[in-house]
């Protein structure tokens, strides 16, 4: 896809990848609408984007939504794609993590997680998704998290949420793929977004110990493999060589997968439990 003149909607638009996937947009000279809960963030991020406009027919536009709330999502889609322009890009980077020890987490914890990552996701996209069947065309990004292939320790209700999104576009491509509209899905690793502090400072020891084997990513390293991943029509878009791997480990066989989890994940979850007895 040449970017230039395409409209893309980004969920999350006022921060982490989602501000980042935004500004190599309005570079590559696309008209961008971002989404967001917080008016004052996507304020100042409809700045950022209108000083990095190439050419003077861009357009810039945000909508302030609590995108778990079908209502709210619908009509911030609505007005988005009013006189007929309809969005060439939906990107799904919304998302919400509260990592602890499963007995420790509230039931409530598990809720938001589904709320935000996954109907986060399926709202906007169901919205959307009308339009570009209509066009005949289009392409729809969602954002799941490495979690979201081979869950780890700590992360019982964001891993959950992130499996859903996965199987949801999983099913979402194969029905979408004879209208012409494809469908890829994010696999980040942790990345240094607004978010990952207070992540961290909720984050088990054996999540740490866990999560201190890869690499942290920019929202930028992650926001361009985005943009490559959309040219290239990519299924699935695995920023990072140790993401990679880690994707590939968790599609081998069982016994296979079950041999890593033992030298590796399971012994790493043994020692931080020795390390606080």
């Amino acid at each position: 896809m040449a970017f230039s003149g395409k409209y893309a909607i980004v969920t999350g638009g006022s921060s982490g990848i989602g501000r980042a996937t935004a500004h190599l947009l309005a570079q590559r000279g696309a008209h961008v609408s971002i989404i967001a809960r917080s008016q004052a963030p996507l304020d100042e991020t409809l700045g950022e984007l209108d000083a990095l406009r190439v050419n003077a027919e861009q357009q810039f536009r945000a909508v302030s939504a609590d995108l778990g709330d079908w209502p709210e999502a619908r009509d911030a889609i609505a007005a988005l794609s009013s006189n007929g322009r309809v969005p060439d890009l939906l990107i799904n980077a919304a998302g919400y993590c509260h990592p602890g020890y499963f007995e420790e987490l509230a039931v409530d914890v598990f809720h938001d997680s589904m709320r935000v990552d996954f109907f986060g996701t399926l709202h906007p996209t169901k919205a959307v998704t009308p339009l570009m069947i209509a066009r005949g065309q289009g392409h729809i990004v969602n954002f799941s998290s490495v979690v979201g292939f081979h869950a780890f320790f700590g992360f019982t209700a964001y891993g959950a949420a992130k499996y859903a999104v996965t199987g949801f576009s999983e099913a979402l491509r194969h029905e979408l793929q004879p209208h012409g509209i494809a469908v890829s899905i994010v696999f980040p690793p942790t990345t240094r977004t607004p978010g990952l502090e207070r992540e961290n400072r909720l984050k088990p020891l054996e999540t740490k110990l866990i999560e201190g084997q890869s690499k942290e990513r920019s929202p930028q390293e992650v926001a361009e493999a985005v943009l490559r991943g959309i040219e290239r029509r990519t299924r699935y878009i695995i920023p990072g060589a140790d993401t990679k791997l880690y994707f590939l480990i968790a599609h081998l066989p069982p016994r296979l997968v079950s041999v890593f989890e033992y030298w590796l994940i399971d012994r790493m979850i043994a020692k931080a439990q020795r390390m606080q007895q």
